[in-house]
């Protein structure tokens, strides 16, 4: 009965945890029956809320590419369709970082461009250019086999949301307000369980779908492009905000993506 009692608990916890990331990342709206917590604490399902808004984004591209759409306008309908989904949360955060890093002489204009809700010529840059990589990649890959489209986004939503967690862990918030500021700093613990099940989830679906090599070169890809763009982070802002985190989810999926597309177009 203990036993019974502990693994209920335990599914109980991660519903909520999964509820809370779902809650944040998504505009879905979730049961109001599920129990408060903290997102900082709860940040170690951020993957397996990626993993699943992955498998919504896999499964609308193979759909619409299977009704007969140019591969490019299925990939940037799919975009749009999910840039509705969560908001653009991630999309916002690339542009109103690249303004900041862009258009600010030091860290407390860098800090005030990136807080304006007004979009600049850095951000428009990012935004179009970064949105032109990753669906031109998408339409590369959409003639393929439904299984691996979907398996890609899954693993790319899943590591590249388990990066943010890192992200903050691994580096002190930038400002004493804000939206990073006041989810709080994921402890180590949190940040490492996040990685272990993004990491592994990515793997296991690329090694299943897409075999040994490309797993790991996408995998790569994704690490190497969140190292580079939290030292920028850094040198720049001297941490992490809340845009900064958003960016470095765009950053590091694009960037998988890329590879994926590279592989196999």
């Amino acid at each position: 009965m203990t036993s019974r009692s502990s693994g209920t608990d335990i599914v109980r916890g991660w519903a909520a945890d999964l509820g809370a990331c779902l809650g944040f990342l998504t505009r879905l709206p979730m049961p109001s029956g599920l129990p408060f917590v903290s997102l900082a604490d709860a940040m170690r399902a951020f993957p397996l809320a990626g993993a699943l808004i992955g498998a919504v984004a896999g499964l609308l591209l193979a759909g619409l590419a299977a009704l007969g759409l140019p591969d490019l306008a299925a990939a940037g309908l799919m975009l749009a369709i999910m840039a509705l989904l969560t908001g653009g949360l991630h999309e916002d955060g690339l542009a109103d970082t690249a303004d900041g890093f862009g258009g600010g002489r030091d860290l407390e204009r860098k800090l005030a461009i990136m807080r304006d809700s007004h979009i600049g010529t850095y951000g428009v840059l990012a935004l179009v250019l970064g949105l032109l990589v990753k669906s031109a990649s998408l339409a590369a890959l959409a003639p393929g086999p439904a299984l691996h489209i979907v398996a890609l986004l899954i693993a790319t939503g899943a590591l590249s949301r388990a990066i943010i967690v890192w992200f903050m862990a691994s580096t002190p918030p930038a400002r004493r307000d804000g939206v990073a500021h006041a989810v709080g700093q994921p402890s180590d613990f949190t940040a490492r369980s996040a990685l272990l099940w993004g990491g592994l989830l990515a793997f296991v679906v690329l090694l299943a779908s897409l075999g040994l090599v490309p797993a790991l070169l996408i995998i790569g890809a994704g690490a190497a492009a969140a190292s580079l763009f939290r030292l920028l982070s850094l040198r720049q802002i001297g941490g992490h905000s809340g845009d900064a985190c958003g960016a470095i989810q765009f950053v590091s999926e694009t960037a998988m993506i890329l590879t994926a597309a590279a592989s196999f177009s």
